[in-house]
């Protein structure tokens, strides 16, 4: 079981992989799935699924104090796996002093309930776990209640391609905190690939087969449910995606565990498209398995990556006209305002700045542009008058914010277009459009920063916060270029 390079620091199999030996003596049905290698050590069959679910439900027990039923139709949860991304999840958290009660949404929780479980019991995080399966909604809600988690765990049983938008809904006074979701990542075609049918729903995957050189090292058993879902993860995580642009911050963080690193880019390319949404991708191993977590957000300030980057500030010389701060602040002031870049006092005169959008760069084409612009209107003659076609055509359009599909949908944000003859007239269209798009409360900023310096005023010093630091150089550049000027106004004084 590898289980040591890439792993979450915090995770206890990290630095220490489960000892077979120890638990088949203490485990008599774990014991009969393991077998002793020609060296002497005892090993587990991988390729046995009813080894791969005793194992998982011992770790469970040993290590965590949790009794879970695992069917032997549903697929089994990878311990380890599992719990890199409740530790990422509490990262999160901590990293951004979440303090009050946490509040979680467990997409297709399945029969074992597993993320739900571990974030109750290792953190008392309270969660709504949906499933859309009858019986695995009936085994995870008997794991809960077998494990005395009734109060922290709600298990719910939802329509299919549904997502989150009726439990934030059902829920109107508990805040989430966050949801997490490990989808299936397979199409049904993808699937029928790799796994063959036990019987008419359950599948098992081809690792016996020797023909495939690189065949799974793991038994895996599953409804077909759990590991395809049409248009595959990129799909469904497409879906959660426009759940949240509808609920924006009512959930702090929306995560999904991705399966195939393909799906990132295209998953990150609709994220690019929507407004006021913040996001990233962190990278979970366990041995040879990579994962990834994309996580997203509407608010501004929220931390998403649990990487601590070092971020030197940009040093910037000042001529020695500047000897007093006061003086150093007033012009920065003056010199930020010029480039409508939003600041705010916060010590001692130093500034906290927020530049929303590219004001600073090419400013002598801008000006060259407005000035031309200038004279050309001097010169323009009076514009006639519009002339109408016969053809009239009417419109009413109906924007809002609910269910029906909203702009950055790849099928379109109409949710209804009616078109018909007006009755008073053979030339005449009356058309009717409805649509929702997402309300937009506010624009992220491109960059944030803070502009610092010492008492003697020698050195201007840049801080990156958040945001673009491409935008950052440039806005430091643009200020040494103020600088000079101020150095030859100096000089030919």
């Amino acid at each position: 079981m590898a289980c040591k390079k890439g792993m979450h620091p915090r995770n206890p199999y990290r630095d220490k992989p489960p000892d077979f030996t120890t638990l088949a003596k203490k485990h008599a049905e774990f014991r009969s799935h393991c077998y002793i290698a020609p060296n002497g050590k005892l090993l587990l069959n991988f390729r046995d699924s009813d080894a791969v679910r005793a194992l998982a439900k011992i770790l469970l027990l040993e290590d965590f104090g949790l009794n879970v039923e695992l069917p032997s139709d549903c697929l089994v949860p990878r311990v380890p796996q599992r719990l890199n991304y409740i530790l990422f999840i509490d990262d999160l958290i901590k990293m951004n002093n979440l303090k009050d009660d946490i509040f979680g949404i467990d997409i297709g929780t399945g029969a074992s309930c597993i993320y739900a479980l571990l974030g109750a019991k290792s953190f008392k995080w309270h969660f709504v776990a949906t499933e859309t399966d009858a019986i695995s909604v009936e085994v995870a809600s008997n794991n809960v209640l077998r494990n005395g988690l009734e109060d922290y765990i709600e298990v719910v049983r939802v329509e299919k391609d549904r997502m989150i938008k009726d439990i934030v809904r059902d829920h109107p006074t508990a805040h989430f905190t966050f949801c997490m979701c490990n989808p299936p990542f397979y199409e049904q075609e993808e699937s029928e690939q790799k796994f063959t049918y036990i019987n008419g729903k359950v599948m098992s995957n081809k690792n016996n087969s020797e023909s495939r050189r690189s065949a799974p090292h793991s038994a895996t058993v599953a409804k077909i449910n759990e590991l395809s879902v049409y248009g595959g993860e990129v799909a469904f995580v497409g879906r959660l995606i426009e759940d949240s642009l509808v609920l924006q911050k009512s959930v702090t963080f929306y995560t999904s565990m991705i399966g195939k690193k393909s799906s990132l880019s295209v998953l990150k390319k609709k994220l690019r498209r929507c407004s006021n949404v913040r996001f990233g991708v962190e990278t979970l191993s366990q041995g040879k398995t990579q994962r990834w977590v994309l996580v997203w957000t509407f608010h501004p300030d929220l931390k998403l990556s649990t990487i601590v980057k070092d971020c030197a500030p940009l040093e910037i010389p000042l001529p020695k006209f500047f000897t007093k701060g006061g003086h150093l602040s007033a012009w920065m002031k003056q010199v930020l305002s010029h480039i409508d870049i939003n600041f705010e006092e916060i010590d001692n005169g130093r500034l906290q700045c927020e530049a929303i959008r590219n004001t600073w760069s090419q400013q002598r084409q801008k000006k060259r542009v407005f000035m031309s612009s200038m004279q050309a209107n001097d010169c323009d003659p009076e514009p006639k008058r519009l002339r109408l076609s016969k053809l009239d055509v009417g419109v009413s359009v109906t924007m809002g914010v609910g269910d029906g599909r909203d702009s950055f949908a790849d099928v379109g944000n109409f949710n209804e277009c009616l078109s018909r003859r007006c009755a008073s007239s053979c030339e005449r269209r009356d058309v009717s459009v409805q649509a929702y798009v997402p309300s937009v409360a506010d624009i992220h900023s491109a960059v944030r920063f803070r502009i610092d310096w010492p008492d003697n005023c020698s050195v201007l010093m840049l801080k990156w916060i958040d945001g673009s630091r491409q935008a950052l150089h440039q806005i430091s550049q643009y200020i040494r270029n103020q600088l000079q000027k101020i150095n030859k106004n100096l000089v030919g004084y």
